[in-house]
């Protein structure tokens, strides 16, 4: 936790020398936890008022987790793909770290769910999209000012990277959930 503060108030000094410092020491489990407030995210925005019991959200919180840390690895090895072809070396590891980083920016989705959960008179879910969009776009601004801190490319070349990973990932979390969905409309 230590760690984690210190990154925080060292990137908000020095956003360069935090991205350097938070890459070179590959910190497994600070990404992990990223992963993990990612995961709360989704989970709490998605679910927020259903009643869950605590069995399901447990369940759902292992398989979000799961699938997070899936896609992590996945973006982080293609976005190091098209920079390694780009000619640009980049760690996979380090990739993968700032991907998990990035997922802090997904604490705004639990505070979205939690006001909306307190607020229920003010009907926010018209908001809902708009704030998923939100933290996507804070997402992908705070990988590609990660890249251009750490090797030096150049903002399209970022972007071109970290699109390179994210949509063929999502492409196929999409089909995966429209089989499932084709699956359960054949067992009713």
């Amino acid at each position: 936790m230590k760690h984690l503060l210190t990154t925080y108030f060292m990137y908000t000094q020095d956003s360069a020398a935090a991205v350097r410092r938070l890459l070179d020491r590959r910190s497994f489990r600070q990404a992990c936890l990223g992963y993990f407030v990612a995961t709360l995210g989704w989970v709490l925005f998605f679910n927020i008022g259903d009643g869950l019991s605590l069995p399901v959200l447990l369940i759902k919180l292992i398989l979000v987790f799961a699938a997070e840390l899936t896609a992590g690895y996945f973006i982080a090895a293609l976005c190091g793909l098209f920079l390694d072809l780009r000619r640009v070396k980049v760690s996979s590891a380090q990739l993968f770290v700032l991907v998990g980083s990035a997922g802090f920016m997904k604490a705004l989705l639990i505070a979205f769910a939690l006001i909306s959960a307190a607020c229920p008179q003010a009907h926010l879910g018209w908001l809902a999209p708009i704030a998923l969009l939100g933290v996507f776009v804070l997402q992908l601004i705070y990988l590609v000012r990660g890249l251009q801190y750490a090797w030096q490319v150049d903002a399209a070349e970022a972007i071109g990277g970290w699109l390179f990973g994210f949509i063929p990932v999502c492409a196929f979390v999409t089909l995966l959930g429209v089989f499932f969905i084709w699956f359960l409309v054949l067992l009713v």
